[in-house]
């Protein structure tokens, strides 16, 4: 029963979440729309992607080095598309998958395997925090606005503009605050307990870094990965007219808004939580047009959608193939 809940209840929810986002959609309009989308900007995404993904499997080998493996860059990455196209069907099991790929083809204990996919996860982390702050700096004024907004349309009259920092500062005070007073019934609690010890885990996969023989190579392919993922925002914004005027800021804005829309656990497949954050941000930070925000972000989400199941699912296939070579070999 268990194992069917976390099965099923993802795709509740993702049929709940594309059904609240495109309830009011014409799809008929949105085909159209999609027909007007450049397609230089949408193949040149797949360029930015796949360059993104080269340079995780490169990082991924350097974590294996200090334990005596030493996995091909090809099966390495045969290993890492797969893991997104099996994403695409079942929420976050793309790194197990990824994992027992790398295992069978390279022979690598998969426990191993999926050590070091556990301290990638603290890395990608710090990233998105530091990503997170850089468009919280460059969009300052654009948030304090949206704030501004909020408080005239819900809040007081005073004619006061809020102070975004004293917010994020008084948010972080007051959250520091209440976990301090509260932490040792916090700690009692079974759901924190596992919380923590998977931020332990992060923190020790983090410091594994030290042990590498180039840690500075580690970093830069680190900034690969994310730099990777920002071009592909970037670039997305080409895709329509509507969005072109938009520039780099808001492509990291737009980025911490898709990240936070992927990590929803939903099929990857439909998708939905991407759609309803970017059209959102589209819409209330940068005031444009709901019904085309909708369209770009569904553009940016199924292209990429179309680019995993093609090239993620013919690597799956490529990944099954020599992993079974290997064990009739063997």
């Amino acid at each position: 029963m268990k194992k069917f809940l976390g099965y099923f209840l993802p795709i509740l929810l993702a049929a709940f979440l594309l059904w609240f986002a495109y309830k009011d959609k014409d799809f008929g309009k949105m085909l159209v729309d999609f027909q007007s989308a450049s397609v230089p900007a949408v193949l040149a995404t797949f360029l930015t992607t796949i360059g993104a993904h080269w340079f995780r499997a490169l990082r991924w080998n350097m974590l294996f080095e200090p334990i005596g493996y030493k996995p091909t860059k090809s099966g390495s990455f045969l290993a890492v598309m797969s893991g997104y196209f099996v994403n695409l069907l079942i929420p976050r099991a793309g790194e197990v998958s990824r994992s027992t790929i790398i295992a069978a083809s390279e022979e690598i204990p998969i426990q191993t395997a999926i050590g070091t996919v556990l301290a990638e996860r603290g890395f990608d982390m710090i990233m998105l925090i530091l990503i997170a702050l850089t468009a919280f700096g460059l969009e300052y004024e654009t948030l304090s606005n949206f704030l501004a907004q909020l408080q005239e349309k819900y809040g007081s009259s005073s004619g006061q503009d809020p102070n975004l920092k004293l917010i994020f500062l008084g948010a972080i005070a007051l959250t520091a605050a209440f976990i301090f007073i509260l932490r040792k019934i916090l700690l009692k609690i079974p759901i924190v307990s596992k919380v923590l010890e998977f931020i332990k885990g992060l923190l020790e996969g983090v410091m594994s870094v030290t042990k590498l023989r180039n840690p500075g190579l580690f970093l830069l392919y680190t900034v690969f990965i994310w730099g990777g993922y920002y071009l592909t925002t970037y670039i997305s914004l080409e895709m329509f007219g509507f969005t072109h005027d938009l520039g780099f800021k808001a492509a990291f804005m737009l980025l911490i808004a898709g990240s936070f829309g992927i990590v929803v656990p939903v099929p990857g497949a439909v998708g939905g939580p991407f759609q309803i954050f970017v059209s959102a941000a589209l819409v209330q930070l940068y005031g444009k047009d709901p019904e085309m925000s909708l369209t770009a972000s569904s553009l940016m989400y199924w292209s990429q959608v179309f680019f995993s199941i093609t090239v993620g699912g013919l690597c799956y296939l490529i990944s099954i193939f020599r992993a079974n070579r290997k064990i009739k070999a063997g």
